[in-house]
């Protein structure tokens, strides 16, 4: 495992700057606005790394400084864990010489022991929990709980990763159907599962004979569901290597806040299609193009006009959100907001503009036209 971190941490993977774009994309804007409640904002990192890559890019401690520090100086605290001497020394020293030993400080410690302790020391902080450890098993649902049931008038926000390729591994569906279930090891295995997932709902899913991407997001939505008991708006972003290779991980957020949901479909969609078309075309013929000119937004016609038929009167704005809540990371808005102008133009929708100008904008409330 530490050869494997090492190496990890030697340069950037492809698929980390897809989870690191997320992260720093997301930090600024929300950032801003939570800073606007009045409240200390408390950034969580329980498997931090040493905070920069072999290559000179920045880890996920160096992204969260610094955008706190350019939005939320001097209102933020942030910790960083790390079990490792190595990497705590490394991001320690590079705290320092960036000036935010005020606000940061590097943890040296079992990071679960660490977040384990952490809630019981949370008063009205506005909180944003990280996680991305090495393997499934450092997300245990028990961690997170804390953290999930904090009051609603207090703003906690999680981000963390899942690793596919191990759940596989600790579900071990060929040792199930050879009725091996019963064998120790086999159970200290389906428990990890079990204690990650927060319920042995997995069984039904990862055992299943079917293609194994389907059961990953199958597994993905009902541990999201599991979140959404809490903190209502979660959902995912899957990476991979290319669009051929099996996903890795998928990056989960959970949040109670609209905003977070709209913000991060634009984020994450963006991070997904650009970094998978640059893996894709890397070298070929289409390297040079626009990964967006080559996106398909099929049936978002019908999407909208269904939307406001049943729900006429709703604002462009609204109904835009019931677009995201139901296809995440399908659509982007520039994407809707021009399917709406050209709905408009085809006299397919009509809109009243409170404001009583003719302009087509976000409070304008739509309907369906009158054939």
């Amino acid at each position: 495992m530490s050869e494997s971190r090492d190496d990890f941490f030697e340069g950037k993977r492809p698929w980390s700057k897809i989870k690191d774009e997320v992260l720093e994309k997301y930090m600024t804007p929300y950032l801003a606005k939570v800073n606007t409640r009045g409240q200390p904002i408390l950034l969580i990192d329980g498997y931090a790394g040493p905070g920069a890559f072999g290559d000179n890019t920045t880890g996920s401690p160096i992204i969260m400084c610094e955008a706190a520090e350019k939005y939320a100086k001097g209102t933020y605290q942030a910790i960083f864990i790390n079990n490792e001497k190595k990497y705590h020394e490394k991001l320690s020293t590079e705290i320092l010489h960036r000036g935010w030993s005020h606000s940061a400080e590097a943890l040296l410690g079992d990071s679960q022991l660490l977040l384990k302790a952490l809630p019981k020391t949370l008063l009205d902080q506005t909180v944003f929990l990280y996680l991305d450890p090495f393997g499934p098993t450092g997300c245990d649902f028990a961690l997170l709980k804390p953290f999930l049931e904090r009051a609603s008038q207090f703003s906690t926000e999680i981000l963390l990763t899942m690793n596919m390729p191990a759940m596989h591994r600790f579900a071990t569906p060929k040792a199930v159907r050879a009725g091996r279930q019963e064998e120790q090891m086999i159970k200290d295995f389906h428990q990890i599962l079990t204690n990650v997932l927060g319920g042995d709902y997995w069984k039904d899913i990862l055992w299943q004979n079917i293609d194994a991407e389907e059961r990953e997001r199958q597994l993905i939505q009902a541990y999201q569901n599991k979140l959404a008991q809490y903190l209502r708006f979660t959902r995912s972003c899957p990476v991979r290597e290319r669009t051929d290779r099996r996903i890795k991980y998928f990056i989960v957020f959970a949040s109670q806040h609209i905003d977070a949901l709209l913000l991060l479909n634009e984020i994450m969609t963006r991070a997904y299609f650009s970094g998978m078309h640059k893996a894709d075309f890397a070298g070929g013929l289409w390297e040079d193009t626009d990964w967006r000119e080559m996106r398909s937004i099929e049936g978002l016609d019908q999407i909208v006009t269904a939307l406001v038929g049943k729900h006429p009167g709703e604002t462009r704005k609204s109904i835009w959100s019931r677009v995201v809540q139901e296809y995440f990371m399908r659509y982007l808005e520039p994407e809707y907001n021009a399917t709406v102008q050209r709905l408009v133009e085809q006299k397919k929708l009509t809109y009243f503009n409170p404001r009583g100008t003719n302009r087509l904008n976000e409070d304008c409330q739509l309907y369906l036209s009158k054939q």
